[in-house]
C-alpha cells in the first residue's frame, strides 16, 4: 500500500473504519482490516456490507466520504438505499455534463452560460427536487444586453435553468454541492480523522509487532472499546462549554 502521510510504500494491513460523525464523540462504529493494497473504495464495499450483516439494526441517514469514493455507482447505491451521500469531488475524474439545451456543466456542477461565465445558484425547488441557476448578470440595474456580450435571453430576469437532482447524482445534490449547507454537512467528516488520531497516536495501534491478522484485530478492537469507555466519562458538550466558561470567568 501507499502511505501518503509518510510518502512511502508499506507492506501489511490497512484499517478502514466507519465512524459516528453525529454524536460529537468521534466513536468508531465498525472497523475492518484488509490488505494494504486494497483501495479505499473497495474497502468501503466490504466494510459497509459486513456492518449491515453484523449490525442489521443500525440506520444510516447520511454518509460522508472523501474523494477516493467519488464514483457514480456509490451515489446511485446510496440514493436507492435512502442514504444521503456527501462525497468530495475527485478533480481527476468525471466529464463535463451537457444539458439538453446545449449548456455545459462544469466539473463543480455549475452550468456555464454562452458567454463562458458560471451561472449563479438561485435556490432549490424542493417540491420537484430541482436546483435553480440564474444568469450571472441578472442582478444588475442596467439591461443584460448592455452588460453581456452575447445575451441568451430577452427577459429582464435573465436566463434560468432548472436541473433535477436525478439528472446527475454526482454533480447535482440537494443541498447543492459546495453550497454553505453542503460544506456544513461535509465538515463533520473530520470526526473520522480525530478517531484515527486516537487510534494511531493516543493508543499506539501501529506499535504492535504482530505477524497474525488475528492479533491485529484483537489490538484494534481493544482500542475501539477503550474509545467507547472514554466517551462514557466525557461530559455533555454543553456542560463542558459551561464549565470552561466558569473556569475562565
Amino acid at each position: 500500500g501507499w502511505d501518503s502521510s509518510r510518502d512511502k510504500f508499506y507492506f501489511g494491513y490497512s484499517l478502514y473504519m466507519l465512524t459516528d460523525a453525529a454524536s460529537g464523540r468521534d466513536l468508531p462504529i465498525f472497523p475492518l482490516l484488509g490488505p494494504a493494497s486494497r483501495h479505499d473504495s473497495m474497502a468501503l464495499i466490504r466494510t459497509w456490507f459486513a456492518m449491515k450483516a453484523f449490525l442489521p439494526d443500525v440506520h444510516v441517514d447520511k454518509i460522508l466520504l472523501d474523494a477516493a469514493h467519488d464514483a457514480i455507482p456509490f451515489y446511485q447505491y446510496f440514493h436507492d438505499e435512502g442514504v444521503k451521500a456527501f462525497i468530495d469531488l475527485n478533480s481527476g475524474r468525471g466529464r463535463k455534463a451537457i444539458l439538453d439545451n446545449g449548456i455545459i456543466v462544469g466539473s463543480d456542477g455549475i452550468p456555464v452560460c454562452q458567454a463562458g461565465l458560471k451561472m449563479i445558484r438561485d435556490g432549490v425547488d424542493h417540491t420537484k427536487m430541482n436546483i435553480k441557476f440564474r444568469c450571472p448578470y441578472a442582478w444588475g440595474k442596467e439591461p443584460i444586453s448592455k452588460r453581456c456580450c452575447c445575451p441568451c435571453s430577452d427577459s429582464s430576469y435573465g436566463r434560468v435553468i432548472k436541473i433535477p437532482s436525478s439528472a446527475n447524482l454526482r454533480l447535482f445534490m440537494i443541498p447543492p454541492r459546495l453550497s454553505r449547507e453542503w460544506k456544513k454537512e461535509y465538515n463533520a467528516r473530520t470526526a473520522s480523522e480525530r478517531s484515527n488520531k486516537r487510534e494511531k497516536i493516543d493508543f499506539l495501534i501501529e506499535n504492535g509487532r504482530h505477524r497474525s491478522s488475528k492479533m491485529w484485530c484483537c489490538r484494534l478492537f481493544c482500542i475501539a472499546m477503550c474509545q467507547h469507555l472514554d466517551a462514557w466519562d466525557l461530559p455533555d458538550r454543553f456542560t463542558l462549554i459551561e464549565s470552561l466558561k466558569q473556569a475562565t470567568a
